[in-house]
């Protein structure tokens, strides 16, 4: 490399093998070959931002927007199936969990009560999304 301080400050980027970024760059190609969704390749770019920059929670806060934005406010399908898996997950794991609780003579009603309150909500929003999905079409 030149000792040019006029130089591109990228350089040794440029100049330094594929390295770490070799892994995201051929995942993207591969999806974008596959015509793979749009969202589902910002998920994975997302996922691999979160992972490279140690920000925790990242990718759950663009997803998180995403489902809101392009999903709730644009009604774009794909962010609003997407929530809907999310949610119909989390509520199995709720499910599961009041099923636990239920029989653990240590949980008290207040927790199993709070738990089915959440399992009403999901099955709320998850019924509002699919009359958002269905309007849409």
């Amino acid at each position: 490399m030149s000792e040019n301080t006029n130089e591109n400050p990228n350089q040794a980027l440029i100049d330094s093998p594929h390295g770490l970024q070799e892994g995201i760059k051929i995942k993207l190609l591969d999806m974008i070959q596959q015509a793979s969704d749009p969202f589902d390749i910002i998920y994975v770019l997302a996922d691999y931002l979160e992972r490279a920059s140690a920000e925790r929670g990242y990718a759950r806060h663009i997803i998180d927007n995403i489902h809101t934005i392009y999903g709730i406010s644009l009604q774009k399908e794909k962010p609003l199936q997407d929530e809907i898996v999310d949610l119909t997950a989390r509520v199995q794991r709720i499910e599961a969990a009041l099923a636990a609780a239920e029989k653990n003579p240590d949980s008290s009603e207040e927790e199993q009560a709070r738990m089915n309150f959440a399992i009403k909500a999901h099955h709320r929003k998850i019924q509002q999304l699919q009359q958002l999905i269905a309007a849409s079409k």
